[in-house]
């Protein structure tokens, strides 16, 4: 009766430990709501990244920043802030902690930082086009209007012309 009393005492205690430490692990991982709750937890996780002593917790830290910056119910998601604490994690973290799950990350997040940067470099071009666009604009509404004007030049010299040959004829 008294070992398994003991052994009662053991579980309870055991479980007790198990509850207390998936407590302590949903609050460092609590899901923010507004755009307050994420400036506030992406605050918390950058000053814990960069003060915690334990480089592999650093990294957990920094893995953390990543996913809550990609978070679809955060209103200010940024892709490359994420790519950048993606790389930090691999850094920090041994090799055996760089799962299949995080290199589809990397590379999706890479994916994406450069197609940002395409879409980027193609706005550059569009506007850099559409003043060269603006410059042949105003070039041909010139050119139109010499146009005009050597059109009107050419009908006055006509006209003169017409008059000097009927002078000629005149004349003779």
């Amino acid at each position: 009766m008294n070992s398994r009393f003991h052994c009662h005492r053991w579980g309870g205690f055991v479980l007790l430990l198990l509850l207390m430490a998936s407590c302590t692990f949903s609050q460092s991982m609590k899901k923010p709501n507004g755009e307050t709750d994420f400036l506030q937890e992406t605050s918390r996780l950058e000053n814990l990244s960069r003060q915690h002593p334990v480089p592999s917790v650093r990294a957990q830290y920094h893995l953390q920043l990543a996913f809550l910056y990609v978070e679809a119910k955060n209103p200010q998601r940024n892709y490359a802030r994420a790519l950048e604490e993606i790389k930090i994690y691999l850094s920090l973290s041994p090799e055996e902690a760089h799962t299949i799950d995080v290199q589809n990350w990397l590379a999706v997040l890479s994916e994406i930082d450069h197609l940002r940067t395409d879409k980027i470099e193609l706005g550059e071009r569009n506007r850099a086009l559409h003043a060269t666009n603006e410059k042949i604009k105003e070039a041909n509404k010139n050119l139109r209007d010499e146009v005009v004007g050597l059109k009107e030049t050419i009908g006055k010299l006509n006209y003169l012309d017409r008059q000097l040959e009927e002078k000629r004829k005149l004349i003779k």
